[in-house]
C-alpha cells in the first residue's frame, strides 16, 4: 500500500473515533460552538485530504 494513503487512512481512522466521541457529546451539548467547530474540522480534513489523494467518492459533496 501506497505510504501517502497507509496515513491517511490512519489518520481518517483517529479522526472517525474522535467524531464518534463528539457526536455523541453532542447529544448533550447541541449548542457548543467549540464542539460542533471541531466536528467540522475532522470533517473537513478527511474530505480534503481524500480530495487531494484523489479519492473522489470520499470528497464528493452530497
Amino acid at each position: 500500500m501506497d505510504d501517502l494513503l497507509e496515513e491517511f487512512l490512519t489518520e481518517a481512522i483517529e479522526g472517525i473515533e474522535t467524531l464518534d466521541a463528539e457526536l455523541v457529546d453532542l447529544e448533550q451539548r447541541p449548542n457548543d460552538p467549540e464542539l460542533i467547530g471541531n466536528i467540522f474540522r475532522v470533517l473537513h480534513t478527511i474530505k480534503g485530504t481524500s480530495g487531494f489523494l484523489d479519492l473522489p467518492r470520499l470528497g464528493a459533496t452530497g
